[in-house]
């Protein structure tokens, strides 16, 4: 894992890049540039390691570019239950739901994420509160998404026999 310089990636990825990543949606180039800066900006290769199950989560990360895949601690064993990419954030649920980690996340391919802190959140919160607004919304938006995708999931998986609520 190495850590890289903000200026570099925005240069490197251009700010029209940062604001088409999901969580990103709808910032202002101002604030993109601030979690950037403000935040950890690091570069992964296949098989590293970000967070591990049992951490305590005092962070969240964004996918900058590549995929992350998430193992969900299951009875000792790590089961991958999926992959996060470009624009989409893992982590966030642990962090403001105050849970140690319950996995573990590894890049799934080369890939360059952004650490954002609890402490960088809140400030974001009391120095930007309409773009900590949107910012929620977003963050919001991508739990409801993953919710349903559970829900999809854990539906195939029951052996539906054609029951249905009345």
């Amino acid at each position: 894992m190495k850590t890289l310089d903000a200026a570099e990636v925005i240069d490197r990825l251009g700010i029209a890049y940062l604001q088409e990543l999901s969580t990103f949606g709808a910032l202002t180039e101002e604030v993109i540039i601030e979690l950037l800066q403000h935040g950890r900006v690091e570069q992964l290769e296949k098989g590293e390691y970000i967070a591990h199950f049992g951490e305590v989560a005092a962070d969240f990360q964004v996918v900058l570019q590549g995929s992350l895949a998430y193992y969900k601690r299951f009875e000792g064993h790590d089961v991958l239950t999926r992959y996060f990419r470009q624009g989409e954030q893992l982590g966030f649920d642990e962090m403001i739901g105050l849970i140690v980690r319950d996995g573990t996340d590894v890049a799934a391919e080369d890939s360059l994420i952004l650490n954002i802190s609890s402490s960088q959140f809140y400030k974001l919160h009391v120095e930007h509160p309409a773009e900590f607004g949107i910012f929620m919304t977003n963050l919001a938006r991508e739990l409801a998404r993953e919710i349903e995708m559970l829900e999809d999931v854990i539906g195939k998986g029951t052996g539906w026999q054609g029951e249905v609520a009345s």
